[in-house]
């Protein structure tokens, strides 16, 4: 799980516009957060979470509401989406859209399926330098 984690911290920090910080050690908590303030997000430069628990690794992300189709993602993400699954308990990805003028990308991945993904496939790695850059465009 923890090398996961490392693979998707490094993957975030690669481009310099954005840095990882762990917010609680016991439950193995992360924020990521832009360098300056987020533009379309009041007094906060964070705009997304990683929560790396015992049975599955969560990632959300923050963007500008409508600034990523969820074609993109699904070519990106190669997880069928949350809509698409009877039950919950497997890995998937989602577009929670909200009113405060972004949305939210959930991607869960449960232990079974973390070891075949990868976080370095290229579709993947462009579509989190997209969101580092809707994040950090001035």
């Amino acid at each position: 799980m923890y090398k996961k984690v490392n693979e998707l911290i490094t993957l975030l920090e690669s481009n310099g516009k954005c840095e990882v910080k762990l917010i609680n050690r016991d439950k193995h908590n992360y924020a990521i957060e832009t360098m300056e303030k987020l533009p379309w997000k009041r007094h906060s430069k964070r705009f997304g979470k990683i929560r790396a628990g015992e049975n599955r690794l969560r990632v959300d992300l923050e963007v500008p509401s409508d600034s990523i189709s969820s074609k993109e993602m699904n070519n990106a993400i190669k997880l069928p989406h949350r809509q698409d699954l009877s039950h919950t308990r497997t890995s998937h990805f989602g577009l929670t859209q909200n009113e405060k003028g972004y949305d939210t990308v959930v991607i869960q991945i449960y232990r079974k399926d973390l070891d075949d993904f990868s976080f370095e496939d290229e579709p993947f790695a462009s579509l989190v330098n997209k969101v580092i850059d809707l994040n950090s465009a001035e």
